[in-house]
């Protein structure tokens, strides 16, 4: 789905730091929430190529195995799942340098749809739980001047009468983004740089097989995506705190990300 939307300044491209990272490399801890899904497979492993030390949590799909598995009860409640990862990572590692999460999903619905309000409840569960979830943990485990990362997506910039469960569930997790990016009063750790990805396609299977006929050269592909959220992880100074990272990508040239401040 398109949008025309002003592109923020500066732009970010793709990949432009260097490794040489202000945070010690052997001692890095990253907590990656939807670890089993396409984009969180790829960037567990792209982390792990980066000497991270990744936790992966999904209750749905295996982590890859980079990653040390922690697990929550795929059938629980939100507030269950939550006590359950604080629990994971109580026994396991004291804190992280940066909590990502990539959990999320995709359903259409017009207000019309028999199915809208079940779809709803499918995105809430998905993305906007799975937010407050990284939140509450990074309110416990996140180093002072780590990383928050959060899903959010470029269609909720506008109005999205044609799929209002995707709408409603990430315009909601934009809101958090520009929150807690307060962390004076957000109850984050001091120094929490707060940001949010807002994708417009990713090259994806799904993608490819739900649009066969689409330009594809413009889609952003999960290396290019991985490899900037890396780049975050490792210096969370050049992340703008309380922006939605516009992902976008014109023919032959490498994606780019736009901080823009949400609705």
């Amino acid at each position: 789905q398109e949008f025309k939307q002003q592109p923020a300044t500066p732009r970010l491209p793709f990949n432009t730091h260097t490794h040489t990272a202000k945070m010690s490399a052997a001692a890095r801890r990253v907590l990656v929430i939807g670890a089993g899904g396409q984009l969180g497979a790829k960037l567990c492993n792209t982390l792990s190529a980066r000497s991270w030390q990744v936790y992966g949590v999904d209750a749905f799909a295996a982590p890859p195995k980079a990653t040390v598995p922690l697990s929550i009860p795929k059938e629980g409640r939100p507030e269950q799942q939550t006590e359950a990862l604080v629990k994971a990572i109580q026994g396991s590692t004291p804190s992280f340098d940066a909590i990502v999460n990539v959990a999320g999903g995709f359903a259409m619905g017009s207000a019309k749809d028999d199915d809208m309000v079940a779809n709803c409840r499918a995105m809430v569960d998905s993305s906007l739980y799975t937010s407050v979830m990284a939140a509450h943990v990074a309110s416990k485990f996140l180093n002072p001047n780590g990383l928050l990362l959060l899903p959010g997506a470029a269609a909720a910039l506008n109005p999205t009468a044609w799929s209002l469960p995707y709408g409603i569930c990430k315009v909601a997790v934009h809101h958090m983004v520009r929150s807690l990016a307060d962390v004076e009063t957000s109850g984050l750790p001091a120094g929490t740089k707060t940001i949010g990805i807002a994708p417009i396609t990713l090259d994806t299977p799904q993608n490819r097989e739900a649009m066969p006929d689409a330009d594809k050269s413009t889609w952003a592909t999960l290396d290019e995506v991985s490899e900037q959220i890396e780049a975050w992880c490792s210096d969370p100074s050049k992340a703008e705190s309380g922006k939605v990272y516009i992902i976008k990508k014109e023919s032959g040239s490498k994606a780019v990300f736009d901080p823009t401040t949400p609705l």
